[in-house]
């Protein structure tokens, strides 16, 4: 029988690259609003192959992204693993997603002004193009652990996308 994989939110998880270095991740969210998935951090610096995780030095590390993910697929793969755990989860306040339905249309257009958008807790809104406070969003959609390391790795996802 296969060994059951339990996460709990504030869960930190080790991606290695390539053998060559590794970076962190926090489980920090479950979002309602995007499919129950699981929400991440990814924090932006690199750390050597041989380096034993403190866990209060990572989380207080910069964020590089935040997105949403199934964790149990990356575990199962042993793509990513946990190495502790933290009650500070960040500030939820300023993150939010993203969604256009331009994706579907044939040529895709480059940029959209067709958004929705959303925070953790919150139902989505259309707000059509992303100005102000909003043109950082993040794309709320979720991605499977190859575009997760395909972010960390060239600081953007695989997919085309519409601005």
């Amino acid at each position: 029988m296969a060994k059951r994989i339990v996460t709990k939110i504030g869960d930190v998880f080790c991606v290695e690259i390539d053998g060559k270095y590794k970076c962190f991740f926090q489980y920090i969210a479950i979002d309602f609003e995007c499919l129950n998935s699981s929400v991440i951090r990814v924090f932006k610096k690199k750390y050597t192959i041989d380096y034993e995780p403190v866990i209060d030095e990572i989380i207080d590390g910069e964020i590089m992204f935040y997105a949403h993910t199934i964790l149990r697929v990356g575990i199962a793969d042993n793509i990513w693993y946990k190495v502790g755990k933290s009650s500070i989860l960040g500030n939820q306040d300023e993150i939010y997603f993203g969604l256009t339905n331009d994706e579907f249309v044939e040529p895709m257009p480059k940029v959209s002004n067709n958004w929705y958008i959303w925070r953790l807790g919150e139902k989505m809104e259309k707000i059509g193009r992303l100005e102000g406070k909003h043109k950082k969003v993040e794309i709320g959609i979720v991605f499977n652990y190859r575009q997760i390391i395909d972010r960390i790795t060239t600081g953007k996802y695989s997919i085309p996308y519409p601005e």
